[in-house]
């Protein structure tokens, strides 16, 4: 461990806490117990340690000065960096945040109008914390200092991190797609005793019209765009996970239409596979990153152990010093 990968860790485990924050885009695994509000507790805690004053985060930000636009001189790259952390904790981990918060009592509740607000803060937020360490590792590379796992840590992070976003994605356009459904039902039902008449049978119907279908046909929009961002950035060149990207892409066109269901299989079926595609693949991603994580945490932490041991050494003989110095000091005026 050097001093180097110490300050990149730093950096990488704010986005380990946002990677970790997708549990909240997912349904608990037992919705009567809900989500473990310790955890929720200990997130809270590490990201504002993480990101509070002086920390790596902090000073990376303060060093990346170059301005964003001529219009907002004061706006750099770190400083908006900075605002997109900070309006994420205030949604998600503060005490009255929009998006994910304790109730009255003291369970976490999650605000399902803004998951894909949450969607957008993590997939946002977490490339871009692995475009900085990333940087760091080149950096580091061409210099001599790279540790090699800390190399192996941010290869291995990438499939688990995205296998996990991409079920996160299916999920909710799964949701987005029966609430889609449901308001056409309802325009459908309101237009029919309007009018007397069914617009799904007339030429050129187009639910979107309807104001709550056109609302949630966007938010769809936005979750596919989410799954093509992913795809984009995704550094994986394992061959089972680019298979199961091209067929979660495939997968889309069932809900367009364009892709006809097999004889004998239904839409609840599709969706049920929709969302499962890289469920099998997680465990075995996790488990690969989980080793070389706990490798490189318990070598900082006893790195931290090692500089606090030489800090208190250190400091102690300063004292010792300072004590002889002084010492010396009352024995000259004394002699005189």
């Amino acid at each position: 461990m050097n001093q180097q990968t110490r300050y990149v860790m730093a950096i990488y485990e704010l986005g380990v806490i946002i990677r970790d924050t997708l549990e909240y885009v997912l349904p608990p695994s037992d919705p009567k117990v809900g989500y473990n509000v310790d955890i929720y507790k200990q997130r809270k805690a590490m990201i504002l340690h993480l990101v509070e004053e002086n920390s790596p985060f902090s000073l990376f930000c303060q060093q990346n000065s170059q301005i964003v636009s001529k219009e907002d001189p004061n706006l750099t790259i770190g400083n908006k960096i900075k605002a997109q952390v900070n309006e994420f904790i205030e949604d998600v981990y503060a005490d009255e945040g929009r998006i994910v918060k304790l109730d009255k009592d003291n369970k976490i509740v999650v605000e399902s109008s803004l998951v894909i607000q949450l969607l957008d803060y993590i997939i946002g937020l977490h490339e871009t914390i692995a475009d900085v360490c990333l940087g760091f590792k080149t950096t580091f590379e061409k210099e001599g200092s790279l540790e090699a796992d800390l190399a192996d840590l941010l290869v291995k992070d990438d499939p688990f991190y995205r296998a996990v976003a991409f079920r996160a994605v299916a999920h909710t356009f799964n949701v987005k797609f029966a609430e889609y459904n449901n308001a056409v039902r309802t325009y459908i039902a309101q237009e029919k005793e309007k009018n007397g008449v069914d617009p799904s049978t007339q030429p050129g119907f187009d639910p979107k019209v309807d104001p709550s279908c056109a609302f949630i046909n966007n938010e769809m929009a936005r979750v596919v765009g989410f799954f093509n961002f992913l795809r984009a950035h995704n550094k994986s060149n394992d061959v089972i996970f680019l298979d199961s990207i091209t067929r979660m892409e495939d997968n889309f066109h069932y809900f367009d239409g364009s892709k006809k269901l097999a004889e004998g299989q239904n839409l609840g079926q599709v969706m049920g596979a929709f969302e499962s595609i890289f469920v099998p693949l997680i465990p075995g991603y996790r488990d690969a990153w989980v080793r070389v994580f706990n490798k490189i945490y318990a070598e900082l932490v006893n790195f931290e152990r090692d500089l606090i041991n030489k800090s208190k050494v250190q400091n102690a003989a300063n004292e010792a010093t300072n004590l002889t110095n002084e010492k010396i000091a009352e024995d000259k005026k004394e002699s005189k």
